[in-house]
């Protein structure tokens, strides 16, 4: 049911996304009917004072591997607005990348409902989130 490849989703983060999303350095690692998978690296860009992951930066990912999530139910790429991202950070990182997982919940015609868990390349959960997404036809 992914109508999006990997290769689809590199080249997506390079060219579509916003420049401050590209500048964190996030790359995909798995997409799946459903799912998606995207790893973001340490950097002075995602990182503030102490080398601690920010929560803009985490946000960010989270944001952006939810966007994914909703491609790959099948429809494939199309224009997704964020309309409603709760994040709640649970745990500070610092010194590993970070890892987000998001999950389609439901993809409908005009709305798509997904939650994600960012966890430290170690598996410590940092931070999870749940988001809304208006699909304009």
């Amino acid at each position: 049911m992914i109508t999006l490849s990997k290769e689809e989703a590199e080249n997506t983060l390079a060219t579509a996304m916003p420049g401050c999303v590209r500048d964190l350095g996030i790359s995909v690692v798995s997409l799946e009917a459903g799912a998606a998978t995207l790893r973001m690296p340490v950097s002075e860009q995602a990182c503030r004072e102490g080398g601690i992951f920010s929560g803009q930066a985490l946000s960010a990912l989270a944001d952006t591997a939810m966007c994914f999530a909703v491609w790959t139910d099948g429809r494939g790429r199309r224009p997704v607005a964020t309309i409603d991202l709760h994040v709640t950070f649970v745990s500070a990182c610092s010194g590993e990348d970070v890892v987000a997982r998001a999950e389609l919940v439901r993809s409908g015609r005009g709305h798509a409902f997904v939650r994600t868990t960012i966890a430290s390349a170690a598996g410590k959960t940092v931070a999870t989130a749940v988001a809304t997404f208006g699909l304009p036809s």
